[in-house]
């Protein structure tokens, strides 16, 4: 139920990024993995603490790829490729600072399912443009749903909700109404459904 967080350093810092687990679902890969990983989906991390460590082939194929943020102290590094960055942090940053730029990357990117985008709190028909608001638990509601398709109710309510397994789940049916009329209100293509104690995406319009 964690994002998946991808972090490229070198073998001093992952004890720091270790303690991170806490917040991602953190898989620590050393700089040598970069030129294989240029298509990751998952949010990636690269710590640039020398500027000879990867070839410019390989630089070039992971700056173009959206999911990468760069964290570095020399910004030359980069202008010799004439290659602008979207998401990059000036090292050195503290840890607050640095998980705050995180969730506001996670936050402002587009997913998309069928005919809706997810954005910023915000679901939109991307056909019609017609849109609603979510709540901040609505939001990180479909997020995870966005991203798993399937979630386990139980981990919903830990993970999204922080509801206590031996409450009853009034709340999180209360928050899956809500999303479901805000979804049937902009023409979705899809609403969420629960069996067997999973909640899910299920297509409606299965036509389109």
């Amino acid at each position: 139920m964690k994002t998946k967080v991808e972090i490229f350093s070198s073998q001093k810092l992952k004890n720091f990024f270790i303690n991170l687990d806490s917040f991602f679902d953190i898989r620590l890969k050393n700089l040598d993995e970069l030129a294989g990983s240029h298509k990751s989906t998952n949010l990636s991390i690269v710590f640039f603490d020398n500027q000879d460590f990867v070839d410019e082939k390989t630089l070039n194929s992971i700056l173009l790829n959206e999911n990468f943020i760069f964290v570095y102290k020399e910004l030359f590094i980069f202008e010799k490729l004439f290659l602008g960055l979207k998401k990059n942090m000036v090292a050195p940053l503290s840890i607050s600072k640095f998980l705050d730029n995180i969730n506001e990357v996670i936050n402002k990117k587009n997913y998309a399912y069928k005919n809706i985008e997810l954005n910023y709190s915000f679901v939109t028909n991307i056909v019609t443009k017609e849109k609603h608001y979510l709540t901040q638990a609505e939001n990180l509601i479909l997020f995870k749903l966005f991203i798993e398709k399937s979630v386990n109710k139980k981990l919903l309510e830990r993970d999204v909700l922080d509801i206590k397994q031996d409450l009853n789940t009034s709340s999180i049916e209360s928050h899956l109404n809500r999303i479901r009329k805000k979804l049937k209100e902009i023409d979705s293509d899809f609403s969420v459904s629960t069996k067997n104690n999973n909640v899910f995406l299920e297509t409606i319009n299965p036509n389109k």
